[in-house]
């Protein structure tokens, strides 16, 4: 696939992922009124939708056998990107910058810091640097041993 519809993929899902983060976030909120426990949980949802959503329509790999190494390989990065959104606000607003920009440019890098790591690496299709597709990888240790 194309980088370029990739990326719109990617943007679609992040607005769909946003809005359901905000949704559910919105919905506790009014329901129990416990900030902490509703941002919790709507970051959970967020994050779901776009591991989902991404996987199967904008990176394409609809492999269920692949399932639970993109799930640790999505969470890992979630913690990264996490760590570094953390580090360059503080850093950002250390310096003097506002808070609204600092979040706005800590954001954007994530954004694509996230894209390119998705790509490269939570639903990686190479092999040792070759390119492959899902169809032609052999299944299980013995496939390409022949009878």
């Amino acid at each position: 696939m194309k980088i370029t519809r990739q990326f719109v993929r990617y943007v679609i899902v992040a607005a769909l992922a946003t809005a359901s983060d905000w949704a559910v976030f919105t919905a506790l909120l009014a329901l129990f009124g416990v900030p902490i426990a509703a941002q919790g949980t709507s970051r959970i949802i967020g994050g779901l939708v776009s591991f989902t959503v991404n996987k199967y329509w904008s990176f394409q790999s609809p492999d269920a056998d692949r399932v639970l190494l993109e799930a640790r390989r999505f969470v890992t990065l979630f913690a990264i990107s996490y760590l570094v959104s953390l580090s360059l606000f503080s850093s950002l607003t250390l310096f003097g910058l506002s808070p609204y920009w600092a979040k706005l440019v800590a954001d954007t890098v994530c954004f694509f810091f996230n894209f390119v790591m998705m790509r490269a690496w939570v639903y990686r299709r190479t092999v040792l640097g070759a390119s492959t597709s899902y169809a032609s990888e052999p299944k299980g240790r013995l496939a390409g041993l022949g009878s």
